[in-house]
């Protein structure tokens, strides 16, 4: 067994230490509901996007708010070392002198996907020992879904930390007031939505030079694909993936032939239908379909794509177009994998879909929008004999227009 100072991932072992994370994001909240519950909870999302932090942030609260005994507290994270969880719990046992099997412990997993075979080891602590509450993290969505689906059915529930929204990167740079009164603070909120495209992580928040901000999220993606996407997938030529996703930089939700561009990259379409999965799968690319009431319609057409993030888009290309930063926005925030388009190519930026209800977006980086900006919404709201419609744009005012019996809502950005 490897010999390991679980000290080194437990600062909170220390007399009087707590981490310094003050603020949080807005997740927590939800995060803090389960704390008490059997569940497993399980925080997927980004490198660099704060999962750590939220998982030291919850220790925080168990000491402060809930006065545990921090050797009660086990945190371990798998990015830098790997030792089965009985190794683990063997040597938190001996240091910390807690007996595990009979008392009250909260365990934090971190980067569990580097774990070989998490799911049934952390099934068999689950099931044997109730009195152990998990939090695992992890940076890649479908393949821990995927793993815990397989064996931790009905004992999880799943959380998704995105990057930063614009309210979140406002509260961050302490100028949330501009929301509370957004007329007065117009011009201002203008400026700070271009600065945000740029900088959706809390680190690169206060980066002052151009040049370091895009090395840091150029690292980010290369990251992912060079390192973590290397261990968890199989695959042979992360400089391809790598390609794909500067591909997707350059034109955020263009539709994609991959039969054409398999040609172009001298790889088998079903390979490079593999690598797009995994791209997803890693985070770092979104798919769209294109939307339809016939299941077996969407399956065919072709896709859409956008990069998780409009920071990786910005870093990834030499020249900018905001207007195309501001859409992928939307698509990283809205829930939803749909677009519309027609044989005609009338197209709707996003279809929201919940239930029974589908919503049309249509994403404007404008400050006034005229009856030509609301022309596809309405072909779209006749076609499937809906009412209501929604304009995301650059002005200050939140208001429904109705144009031949259809409610148009107009959606500031601070809206969301």
């Amino acid at each position: 067994m490897m010999e390991i100072n679980l000290l080194k991932y437990n600062r909170h072992w220390e007399k009087g230490y707590f981490y310094p994370y003050k603020k949080k994001r807005f997740l927590f909240s939800s995060l803090l509901k389960n704390i008490n519950n059997r569940f497993i909870v399980e925080l997927t999302g980004l490198r660099r996007v704060g999962k750590s932090t939220l998982l030291f942030q919850l220790i925080n609260y168990l000491l402060e708010e809930k006065h545990i005994n921090c050797f009660k507290i086990l945190y371990f994270t798998f990015d830098e070392e790997t030792l089965s969880l009985d190794d683990l719990f063997s040597l938190y046992s001996t240091q910390a002198q807690i007996d595990f099997k009979n008392e009250k412990i909260y365990v934090f997993l971190d980067e569990v996907q580097k774990l070989p075979n998490f799911q049934n080891q952390i099934k068999v602590y689950y099931d044997l020992y109730p009195n152990i509450k998990f939090f695992i993290s992890g940076s890649t969505s479908l393949f821990i879904k995927k793993k815990t689906q397989e064996s931790l059915a009905g004992r999880t529930l799943s959380f998704n930390l995105n990057p930063l929204t614009f309210n979140e990167y406002l509260y961050f740079k302490e100028k949330e007031e501009m929301l509370k009164k957004p007329l007065v603070f117009e011009k201002e909120l203008e400026k700070e939505i271009k600065t945000f495209l740029t900088s959706q992580f809390i680190e690169s928040i206060n980066f002052k030079d151009d040049l370091e901000k895009k090395e840091y999220f150029v690292s980010i993606v290369k990251k992912i694909i060079f390192e973590d996407m290397t261990k968890v997938f199989s695959f042979d030529y992360p400089e391809i993936a790598y390609s794909i996703v500067k591909l997707l930089a350059q034109y955020p939700g263009a539709l994609i032939n991959l039969i054409n561009l398999s040609k172009d990259l001298k790889i088998s379409n079903k390979t490079l239908s593999l690598y797009f999965d995994y791209l997803t799968q890693a985070f770092l690319i979104k798919k769209f379909y294109n939307f339809s009431k016939n299941i077996v319609s969407v399956e065919k057409r072709l896709k859409k794509y956008y990069l998780s993030s409009t920071s990786f888009s910005y870093s990834l290309i030499d020249f900018q177009r905001p207007e195309l930063l501001f859409e992928n926005y939307f698509a990283s925030i809205l829930n939803t994998n749909y677009f519309w388009q027609d044989q005609y190519k009338n197209e709707v930026d996003f279809v929201v879909v919940k239930n029974e209800n589908i919503v049309p977006y249509e994403i404007k980086y404008k400050k006034v929008i005229g009856l030509e900006d609301t022309k596809n919404l309405l072909l779209f709201l006749e076609k499937y004999k809906l009412f209501k419609g929604c304009v995301c744009y650059l002005g200050k005012d939140k208001k429904t227009i109705n144009i031949k019996a259809k409610k148009i809502e107009l959606l500031p950005f601070y809206y969301f």
